[in-house]
């Protein structure tokens, strides 16, 4: 890709970011960018695998979402404040991108795969083996429990400390939780203290809600909805064999190659690995890796 159409899909994504509330067709965007809009429609379709109105529209959906989860404005006001013209239409392509309605994810939110703004450095990454960027994802507010460890950085390499902190926890302190909210999927959740003195804190968790009896000497967590940016791994193992070496790949990406390219906007430093047992094997096993962006 050269540094032209570089600057042009780079040049488009910024105008239409800072336009979505706003009026925006095909004309003033091509207009802005001078560039004819057949071309721009060209460049930006073989980009970005998206439709340039299609992104504007889900870009608007995406960003509705807060407005959704904190705010008591009425959806026909949300529906106008993102340009959708009217509540009908609002509805429309919120239950086309999500398969649910807004006023019914806003009773009960849930997990959402959302469009993010689209970011040209991840353009190279193009079918890079198996440890990949999965999504951009917005998570509801939810709450784990679990038994947290703090854990030397250094020894965690040598010995891998956290994964049999994880290994025993799943199998020997988990199924003392009565009615957690998914018993196969195990939650690895990583605080970074600030200021960071060598070690992080590691609590091997499982969901919970208001059903679920917790032990008493287990610890309980409550995070607030976030952005995440989701990471996988795969490997072909089981995943009590998933160690520091097998995540040092997509752990590199992470931190010197997808986070200089981000803006972050958060009070507390955290992330976690999530594993569902249930599509996992003795050959397989899929690690997906959160790490929040900002916070709704």
């Amino acid at each position: 890709m050269d540094l032209h159409l570089l600057e042009t899909i780079n040049q488009t994504t910024e105008y239409i970011e800072s336009h979505l509330l706003e009026d925006l067709n095909l004309d003033c965007i091509s207009d802005n960018v001078n560039i004819s809009k057949f071309h721009l429609l060209r460049i930006w379709k073989g980009a970005t695998s998206t439709g340039l109105m299609e992104y504007v529209r889900r870009r608007r959906i995406s960003q509705s979402l807060g407005d959704l989860i904190h705010e008591r404005n009425s959806i026909e006001f949300i529906s106008s404040k993102y340009s959708f013209g009217c509540e009908r239409t609002y509805n429309r392509v919120f239950k086309e991108e999500f398969n649910i309605s807004p006023a019914r994810w806003r009773r009960n939110p849930t997990p959402l795969q959302i469009l993010d703004r689209f970011n040209a450095d991840f353009l190279h990454l193009s079918g890079e083996g198996l440890v990949f960027f999965r999504s951009t994802s917005i998570l509801p507010s939810f709450s784990i429990a679990g038994l947290e460890y703090r854990v030397d950085v250094n020894d965690n390499l040598m010995n891998q400390t956290a994964n049999r902190y994880g290994v025993d926890f799943f199998y020997n302190a988990r199924p003392k939780i009565i009615n957690p909210v998914e018993k196969d999927i195990y939650i690895g959740y990583t605080t970074v203290p600030d200021p960071f003195v060598g070690y992080t804190l590691y609590q091997p968790s499982v969901q919970i809600n208001q059903s679920s009896i917790i032990p008493p000497d287990m610890n309980v967590k409550h995070i607030t909805p976030h952005k995440y940016g989701v990471f996988t791994y795969m490997g072909p193992h089981r995943p009590e064999e998933i160690t520091s070496k097998s995540l040092k790949v997509i752990w590199k990406h992470i931190f010197e190659t997808w986070m200089p390219t981000v803006q972050f906007e958060l009070k507390d430093k955290f992330s976690f690995e999530l594993i569902n047992y249930a599509k996992c094997n003795k050959q397989y096993c899929e690690c997906n890796l959160y790490y929040p962006i900002s916070e709704l």
